[in-house]
């Protein structure tokens, strides 16, 4: 047997560089990952947003369509007994709320007509059905309603305005009177009634006639 010196023995080296390789593609997997996340939290947030304000815009529209007076008929309630052309003094609404309407105040309940006296001048009539002092609305039986009370969807009830009121006062010879939006035949005026976060009503009232009970809706 031949001895070989160890100084004689070549030992072959291999360049391994597989597991550099192998962590410079973990390093890549975990930047993937954290991509992957900030990416999923941002689609996320995102559509929780649109989500929100899907939500929101459908609340509004609701409240536009059905948080709403419908009205059912107006109708001259009383004139001032003197003639036939002469001014009326109030006006009745039956009005319903609309389906889907969700409970609402009196209060928060108003109205608003626009007239014109035949001047240049724009006067209005306007109000709360509670205003803390008086309640304008009613049973359809003539039963007043009770200060804070409320109406609910699909409730048929009345409106009772003064368009002798705005609130201004004038005086007319020796009788002192308020200038509201008073009518005569063929006036027409504008009617807005108006729920608080809710929506708008509005109609056209043509007065053909100021007797009492002559329609004007």
């Amino acid at each position: 047997m031949v001895n070989i010196p160890m100084n004689a023995i070549k030992t072959q080296y291999k360049n391994d560089d597989g597991a550099s390789i192998g962590i410079g593609a973990m390093i890549v997997f975990i930047a993937l990952i954290l991509v992957a996340a900030v990416a999923s939290t941002i689609i996320i947030k995102t559509a929780e947003e649109l989500q929100q304000r899907a939500e929101a815009t459908g609340d509004d529209t609701r409240d536009e369509i059905s948080g709403k007076l419908q009205i059912v008929m107006a109708y001259v309630s009383e004139d001032d007994g003197l003639a036939a052309t002469v001014d009326v003094m109030e006006v009745t609404l039956i009005v319903q709320m609309a389906a889907g309407s969700d409970q609402t105040l009196l209060s928060d309940i108003s109205w608003l007509i626009v007239c014109n006296d035949g001047t240049a001048t724009v006067d209005t009539n306007t109000g709360s059905l509670d205003d803390g002092t008086n309640v304008f609305a009613a049973a359809l039986d003539g039963t007043a309603m009770a200060a804070g009370a409320s109406v609910t969807a699909g409730q048929t009830f009345a409106i009772v305005i003064d368009t002798n009121d705005n609130g201004n006062d004038d005086t007319v010879g020796a009788n002192a009177v308020t200038d509201g939006c008073q009518a005569g035949v063929g006036d027409n005026q504008e009617l807005r009634l108006i729920v608080d976060g809710g929506g708008e009503t509005y109609s056209q009232l043509t007065f053909n006639s100021v007797e009492s009970g002559s329609m004007i809706v």
